[in-house]
């Protein structure tokens, strides 16, 4: 079973480290915002899009994907 989920590895490689932090912190005044209200199907969405800006930003530090980044690059 794999750690990180295709949907993790696809936003690791389509978006830069520095907009995934941006999209990242949005995701967690949404999950704030969602937090306060009480709605429970708005607070399960906003941490399900939460977690996944995190574990695409931690898929970023992998060996993993820095050897598929050099590969791409002609390296």
């Amino acid at each position: 079973m794999a750690f990180f989920k295709k949907v993790h590895k696809k936003l690791a490689r389509t978006n830069s480290p520095e907009s995934l932090a941006r999209a990242y912190h949005s995701s967690e005044e949404s999950l704030k915002r969602a937090s306060r209200t009480g709605n429970e199907k708005l607070l399960k969405s906003a941490m399900k899009r939460h977690g996944n800006y995190e574990y695409a930003l931690l898929y970023q530090n992998t060996p993993e994907f820095k050897k598929r980044r050099g590969r791409r690059n002609g390296k």
